[in-house]
């Protein structure tokens, strides 16, 4: 594969970009300033078709998006992974995340943005131009090409990587992904295509998405010849973010989520809320980490099903090895302390259910050195509008109160965020 992916090195520094005369989507005359103006000029582009295939316990739910959370370039992590932390998105503050389709490509595309500082911006697309060298520790992956990305006011890089492990007929794969940051705007835009094994990727499926992804970076960004956006202005999303509480609410020494990958930090519920991500719908999402863990998530949804959808989704009960909305990943010397409970939760206008319950680890302890987990997970919504919050820490000798401590640090974060826009 190494071989074959020579062949196409520096595909992206032949010209290509500079076909790019016209983007496919309109391109406003300002940049989009919150991530509900994101989500209006892509609207049109979302994936939303539903394969009843994902069906879950008789809820359909919108095609799956990138987490958030995940690093970028997420399809970039040698096995150590030393770096990914600095390629961990900026988290707590206003959102994007989509797949995209186009009728210049086959696959749709994958789309996030942030509304951040314009040094944390840069920053990220600095760790994103290094992280890429990491793609040829990985042995199974052939770092192609890394190119400078100038277009419509982002500027940025662009990586190009090659797979012989794509597909179980044998064929090979490629990915291409663009990182670019505009002011306070962050942005990661990824399309994959496959190709003969032996063969090159092609010119055409690269230069094809290339047109489509500086067309959605042009779409937001706004004119190149106006100013970029300097931050975030009145929006749900941003005044959300604002209202979420410092970490030291929770507890001592309470940071921003440090590792991509430290399962230490999923205690109990690894995947509760990573396959729900709704896409196409701006949000709010913090992770936070200390003495206790803590999960953010705020949706806008585009109405009050698809956030009831959202909302029930976390706290289906589905086992560990079942597909959809799993909730809690047990093994074989785990038991209860404290059986699980779902309640309905109402407060003010927020309605919805809150899960508790602890669990002792028998045998030898994990990773975190702790054989007992208390668990809290609220999941509410007002409106269209949904959160969930996750707490999770050691139960100690008195599980129930550890529940209590959770529970009312939740509850807490919930009478802090605001109902407007709902």
């Amino acid at each position: 594969m190494r071989l074959a992916a020579a062949a196409v090195t520096l595909l992206f520094t032949l010209g290509g970009f500079d076909q790019l005369k016209t983007p496919v989507l309109p391109m406003p005359g300002d940049a989009a300033a919150s991530a509900e103006e994101i989500a209006d000029r892509l609207r049109g582009r979302v994936d939303d078709h539903v394969d009843r295939s994902s069906e879950d316990m008789g809820i359909i739910y919108a095609p799956f998006a990138l987490s958030l959370d995940a690093p970028l370039l997420h399809w970039c992590r040698p096995e150590q992974e030393p770096g990914v932390e600095a390629r961990l998105p900026p988290e707590g503050v206003p959102a994007y995340t989509g797949r995209l389709h186009a009728g210049e490509v086959a696959r749709p595309l994958e789309a996030r943005f942030w509304i951040t500082s314009p040094a944390r911006a840069s920053r990220s697309v600095a760790a994103a131009r290094r992280g890429a060298e990491q793609c040829d520790d990985r042995p199974d992956y052939a770092l192609s090409d890394v190119a400078d990305f100038d277009r419509w006011g982002w500027r940025g890089m662009q990586a190009l990587v090659t797979t012989d492990n794509w597909s179980e007929d044998g064929d090979s794969g490629a990915r291409a992904t663009i990182v670019a940051a505009r002011g306070a705007l962050l942005a990661e835009v990824s399309w994959e295509w496959e190709f003969e094994a032996g063969g090159v990727p092609g010119r055409p499926p690269l230069f094809q998405g290339a047109e489509v992804a500086a067309s959605v970076l042009a779409a937001v960004g706004g004119d190149p010849t106006g100013p970029a956006p300097s931050g975030a202005t009145s929006a749900a999303s941003t005044a959300m973010a604002a209202a979420l509480p410092p970490p030291s609410v929770y507890g001592e020494n309470m940071t921003p989520w440090p590792s991509a990958e430290d399962v230490s930090h999923d205690w109990v519920c690894s995947w509760a809320f990573n396959e729900n991500v709704y896409g196409g719908a701006p949000t709010v999402t913090r992770r936070l980490i200390g003495e206790v863990s803590v999960r953010e998530d705020v949706l806008f949804l585009p109405d009050e099903q698809s956030a009831e959808q959202a909302r029930v989704r976390p706290l289906l009960w589905a086992g560990p090895d079942r597909g959809g909305g799993r909730s809690c990943e047990l093994d074989e010397a785990s038991s209860y302390s404290v059986g699980r409970r779902l309640e309905s939760f109402v407060k003010g206008s927020w309605v919805g259910e809150i899960e508790t319950l602890a669990i002792r680890r028998q045998g030898e302890p994990r990773s975190i050195g702790r054989d007992s987990v208390a668990h809290v997970a609220l999941a509410v919504q007002h409106g269209s509008t949904m959160v969930y919050l996750r707490w999770q820490g050691p139960a100690g000798t008195d599980p129930a109160a550890a529940l209590r401590e959770g529970r009312a640090a939740l509850t807490h974060t919930l009478d802090l965020l605001p109902t407007t826009g709902g």
